[in-house]
């Protein structure tokens, strides 16, 4: 018998070594890479992605106005914050700014790199406890479409910038001065006043905060500020809330939804025709738009179609 190894045994004998020298290339790269990643990448990354998740749920409950998906509430309306701490949404609220409900978005408690639970603000004028029926009677009370301005500010470092509809606020760690409960409250979260989560920053000599739920400050992290934001516009709203106008229209027997939002809301100065296709046009100059049989008779030609 030979005493030198088969041709296969010398091949699988190769084989191993490339593998071994793969892996070792492979650890020593991912071992660079985590050197040279920024601290604090991971809580970074973990904090954005909850904020876009929750920013995609509430633009799909304000598709349908509410969690039910009923007919009673209009087309982009916006939940109630979570103003005692249980992840629901308290729809008889009179405050604006609370943390994020998530039992009522239907989502698990959402969670910032540091472990804290979102906080959120809407604008009045996108509240859905505003009756359909009372919609467009009053400034307090206006039509509820895309032409609709949002009510909170966006703060940049150059100063106030557009108003949104909503805005996704994650706390991060505590600062000197704030004090949070070690434990948490029903819903999972840290029990504490709104001050104790989220800051303020002064831009240019002007003074703003997010305690009172009138601005989104979106700014670098620093001593005393370390909130971090994701608005929800206008038009990214009325994308989600747009599209379900549409598939209603589609429904209809005569290409009119039979409801109250559908008037009260002036949906029909919202919806222009393009050939076979019912078109709704965006604050921001987008549009969404769908194939239809039967359109609305209110409804006039896009512009530029």
């Amino acid at each position: 018998m030979s005493a030198w190894p088969s041709t296969r045994q010398r091949q699988g004998g190769a084989a191993l070594l490339i593998a071994v020298a793969l892996l070792g290339l492979l650890a020593i790269a991912t071992l660079a890479r985590a050197l040279s990643s920024p601290a604090g990448t991971d809580s970074e990354l973990a904090t954005e992605r909850a904020l876009a998740r929750a920013r995609d749920a509430l633009a799909a409950y304000g598709a349908l106005g509410n969690v039910a998906g009923n007919h009673d509430n209009s087309p982009g309306a916006l939940p109630c914050p979570d103003l005692d701490n249980d992840g629901v949404s308290d729809f008889n609220c009179n405050g604006h700014i609370g943390r994020l409900p998530w039992r009522t978005l239907g989502m698990g408690p959402v969670l910032d790199g540091a472990g804290e639970c979102l906080w959120y603000a809407r604008s009045a004028r996108f509240s859905n406890n505003i009756q359909t029926s009372e919609r467009g009677s009053s400034a307090d009370k206006p039509a509820l479409n895309p032409a609709t301005p949002g009510g909170i500010v966006e703060v940049s470092a150059a100063g106030a910038g557009q108003p949104v509809a909503a805005v996704l606020i994650a706390p991060g760690s505590a600062l000197p001065g704030q004090s949070r409960s070690g434990g948490f409250g029903e819903s999972g979260c840290r029990e504490g006043g709104i001050e104790q989560f989220v800051e303020g920053a002064t831009v240019a000599g002007t003074v703003y905060t997010h305690t009172g739920g009138e601005h989104a400050i979106a700014l670098r992290a620093q001593d005393d500020f370390n909130d971090r934001v994701l608005t929800l516009t206008t038009s990214r709203l009325f994308a989600s809330a747009g599209a379900r106008v549409l598939g209603d229209i589609s429904l209809a027997s005569d290409g009119t939804p039979p409801y109250a939002w559908w008037i009260n809301n002036q949906w029909c100065a919202h919806v222009c025709t393009s050939g076979t296709q019912g078109v709704v046009a965006l604050a921001d100059g987008s549009r969404v738009a769908r194939a239809l049989s039967l359109l609305p008779a209110c409804a006039g030609v896009c512009t530029g179609s």
